[in-house]
């Protein structure tokens, strides 16, 4: 996966992670499994995946 590619995949994955987040009383079973998933991302994708996430945490926060 290029760097670009992997860039695109885990911004995706975090605007879908966040709708679901918003939703987390509706989607508890759905969070936990996203969770779970995401737990075996690959180390390199992971991390960029957790940084765009706590980014967009503290941007919906402000």
């Amino acid at each position: 996966m290029t760097e670009q590619e992997m860039n695109e995949f885990t911004t995706a994955l975090v605007e879908r992670y966040v709708d679901i987040r918003k939703l987390d009383s509706c989607n508890s079973e759905l969070l936990s499994t996203w969770n779970e998933a995401i737990d075996t991302l690959p180390p390199e994708i992971k991390h960029n995946f957790e940084e765009k996430n706590n980014r967009l945490t503290r941007e919906s926060n402000s």
